[in-house]
C-alpha cells in the first residue's frame, strides 16, 4: 500500500512491513504507508454473565471471566471466542473435573454462583432417560442431556407397560415416583443413569406385585400401589445411587382394548343399576321428604292459624275492653256533670234563699207588713184555682198533685 491510512479512533490495526514485521496501531492515527499492509484487528469483549477464552499458537489457553475484552493479536492468538457463563441456582450444581499434570480431580460447586471454568477444567455433560416428545409417558435413552444437577425434590411420571396379571390378562400400569438427590458424589460413582435405574427397578416391583394376582384382585388391591412397601427394590436401588424415594403415586391402569371395552361394559351396567337404585331411592327419599315436609306444613298452618284466632280474639277482646271503658268513663263524666250542675242549682237556690231571708229579715225589721208586701208581689199566682157553684149545691173540692 502507498499512501496515507487513517485509524478512527477506538479501533486497533496491524501493520505489515515488507520484511513480515508487524507493528500494532491504536487509534486515532494517520499514517503514511509504503509498501505496508494494514490488517483491521477484531475486538471481542464478555459481558458479566460470559467469558473470554483466548487460544495460543503455542497451544496455550486462558479464559478470563467477564467484563473484559481482549484485541486478536494475529502474532500471538490462535482464536478468540466469548461463551456464555453457566448460571448455578441455589437448588442446581454442577460436576466440574480438573486435570493436574498425570491426575484428574472432581468437584461440586453449588449455586448460587456464575460459574466460569478454568483453562484445565470441564464441566460433566449428564446423559439420562428421558421422556419420548410423542409420549412423555414413556422414557427413551439419553434423551436428557444437561450440565446441572438439581438438588431438590422431583417427579417424574412412567407408565409400566405389558404386564400380565395371574389369569394371563395384559395391563399398562401408570406411576409417579417423588424423589430427591442427596449424596451427589455417591451418585456418581454408582451410576450413569439414575432414571434408568428407577425405570428398571419400579417395572420389577410392579411385574411381581401384579404377577401374582388375578385381574379382579389386582383391582381390588390397587391401593397398595400407593405405598412404598409395594416397593422394596426400587427404595433400595434409590440408596445405593444416593438417592431417596419419598412417595410412589399409583395413577391407574390401562387394560387391552378388548378387555378394557369388556370391563368398561361391565362398569357401564353395574353404574347403571346403582344409578337406576339410586334413582328410585331418592325418589322414595323425596317422597318421604315430600309427606314429612306437608306434615310439618300442616302443623305450622294449624299453630299459625291457632295463634291468628287467638290474636283476632284477642284484638277483640281489647276492642271490646276499650269500648266499654269509653264507655265508663263517658257515663261517668256524665254523671258527675249532672252531680255538678245539680250541685251548682242547689248551691245557687240557697244562696237565693238565704238572700231572700235577709232581704225578708231586713223588711220585717224595717216594720214592713211581709203578707201585704208578698202579695202586692205575687199578685200573678204561678197557678189560679177558681170554685164555682150553682147555688143549689156545695160545691166539691178535688185536688190532685
Amino acid at each position: 500500500m502507498f499512501g496515507f491510512k487513517t485509524i478512527p479512533q477506538g479501533q486497533r490495526a496491524a501493520i505489515w512491513d515488507r520484511t513480515g514485521r508487524m507493528r500494532l496501531i491504536d487509534g486515532p492515527r494517520r499514517l503514511f504507508l509504503i509498501d505496508d499492509r494494514v490488517e483491521p484487528l477484531a475486538r471481542y469483549a464478555a459481558a458479566p454473565h460470559q467469558y473470554l477464552i483466548v487460544r495460543f499458537k503455542d497451544g496455550q489457553k486462558e479464559h478470563l471471566r467477564g467484563p473484559a475484552s481482549v484485541w486478536l493479536d494475529p502474532v500471538l492468538h490462535e482464536a478468540i471466542s466469548v461463551e456464555p457463563a453457566i448460571p448455578i441456582d441455589a437448588n442446581e450444581s454442577v460436576v466440574v473435573y480438573r486435570q493436574e499434570n498425570e491426575t484428574v480431580q472432581r468437584r461440586i460447586v453449588r449455586g448460587p454462583e456464575v460459574f466460569v471454568p478454568q483453562p484445565n477444567e470441564w464441566v460433566h455433560q449428564f446423559s439420562w432417560h428421558g421422556a419420548d416428545p410423542k409420549n412423555p409417558q414413556r422414557k427413551l435413552p439419553s434423551a436428557l442431556r444437561f450440565f446441572k444437577l438439581r438438588v431438590i425434590p422431583d417427579q417424574m411420571y412412567f407408565d409400566v407397560e405389558d404386564v400380565r396379571t395371574a389369569d394371563d390378562a395384559l395391563v399398562i400400569v401408570k406411576v409417579m415416583i417423588f424423589f430427591e438427590l442427596v449424596d451427589i458424589a455417591l451418585m456418581l460413582d454408582q451410576t450413569h443413569d439414575p432414571v434408568g435405574d428407577f425405570i428398571n427397578a419400579l417395572s420389577a416391583d410392579v411385574i411381581d406385585f401384579i404377577a401374582a394376582q388375578t385381574f379382579e384382585k389386582f383391582k381390588e388391591k390397587t391401593e397398595q400401589l400407593n405405598e412404598l412397601a409395594t416397593y422394596p427394590q426400587l427404595i433400595q436401588r434409590a440408596q445405593r445411587i444416593g438417592y431417596r424415594i419419598n412417595k410412589v403415586v399409583y395413577r391407574g391402569y390401562h387394560a387391552s382394548d378388548k378387555l378394557q371395552r369388556m370391563h368398561d361394559d361391565a362398569i357401564e351396567a353395574r353404574t347403571r343399576l346403582k344409578l337406576e337404585s339410586e334413582t328410585e331411592s331418592q325418589a322414595q327419599e323425596i317422597a318421604d321428604l315430600k309427606l314429612e315436609r306437608e306434615s310439618e306444613r300442616a302443623v305450622e298452618r294449624r299453630k299459625m292459624e291457632e295463634t291468628e284466632t287467638a290474636h283476632k280474639n284477642q284484638m277483640m277482646r281489647m276492642q271490646h275492653e276499650e269500648q266499654m271503658r269509653q264507655q265508663r268513663t263517658q257515663l261517668e263524666q256524665r254523671l258527675e256533670a249532672r252531680r255538678l250542675r245539680g250541685l251548682l242549682k242547689l248551691q245557687h237556690q240557697e244562696a237565693q234563699h238565704r238572700e231572700q231571708s235577709v232581704y225578708y229579715k231586713t223588711m220585717q225589721e224595717m216594720q214592713v207588713d211581709l203578707t201585704r208586701y208578698l202579695v202586692a208581689r205575687y199578685q200573678n199566682p204561678d197557678r189560679l184555682i177558681r170554685i164555682d157553684g150553682n147555688g143549689r149545691k156545695p160545691p166539691q173540692l178535688h185536688l190532685h198533685e
